[in-house]
């Protein structure tokens, strides 16, 4: 598998241990030139010091700052060929609970601003590309206090099927992954008990947790056109099985 020549841009990586910062490093150790970018300058930069890449901010919250982040690393790099959304927000609360408020934000990162990067990172790929973007188990496994997080998760994966349909022809190819239930620096707290294993490996017919390793992989290979070039419009569970069960 080879990506030279290409350029990624991966939204979500500025943390310590998550899907954005895992597929940064597993798209450019198969040779991408790789725009990291995220909210916080620092880790971005240590990141792309490490894979030889590119930092940029953004905030998925501004739509200017999403078109700035696209024309600014094709500025740098002469092109883009993949985008990786792995940016999120979660609004954990039932909604008895729930008010606009807390609403909004998840909103505006999780649908409103994957929607914008789909408009904006194709805009850039003038050859044709990869749009991948991170979604989640629980879009169609219902869990108690996940109605916000889960909905726009939900919206997105179908987003991506009218995104195919109107992009298809400038071969831009646009595919989901739908994560199972893996440690991240947003799911720590689920955690933290010493039991975790435990109670979640049982709803895993594989046997064994998922790791952010595992979603790099699926994200490489839909990065590939010449692996998954005939991939289109889909949602891919990467989930040990768990999708054919419940949430724990």
């Amino acid at each position: 598998m080879s990506l030279n020549g290409k350029t990624a841009v991966v939204v979500g990586a500025s943390g310590q241990h998550n899907f954005g910062v895992a597929t940064a490093r597993r798209l450019a150790e198969h040779g991408a030139t790789v725009v990291v970018s995220g909210r916080r300058e620092a880790p971005l930069k240590a990141l792309a010091e490490e894979i030889n890449g590119v930092a940029i901010t953004c905030d998925m919250n501004d739509e200017h700052s999403i078109a700035a982040l696209f024309a600014e690393a094709k500025a740098a790099t002469g092109r883009v060929d993949i985008a990786v959304n792995s940016a999120g927000s979660l609004a954990a609360a039932p909604i008895a609970a729930l008010t606009r408020e807390q609403i909004q934000p998840t909103l505006d990162v999780s649908f409103i601003g994957a929607l914008l990067l789909f408009r904006y990172a194709a805009e850039a790929m003038t050859e044709g590309g990869s749009v991948i973007t991170i979604s989640s188990l629980t879009a169609r496994l219902p869990g108690p206090a996940l109605a916000v997080y889960a909905a726009a998760r939900a919206g997105i994966d179908y987003a991506i099927k009218v995104a195919a349909l109107e992009y298809g022809p400038q071969k831009i190819r646009f595919n989901s992954i739908a994560a199972g239930l893996i440690q991240t620096d947003m799911t720590d707290a689920m955690f933290t008990g010493g039991d975790s294993e435990a109670r979640f490996i049982p709803h895993i017919p594989l046997g064994r947790m998922g790791t952010i390793e595992d979603i790099a992989q699926a994200a490489l290979w839909l990065a590939d056109e010449e692996k998954s070039g005939f991939i289109n419009g889909q949602l891919i569970d990467v989930s040990g099985g768990q999708h054919n069960g419940k949430l724990p």
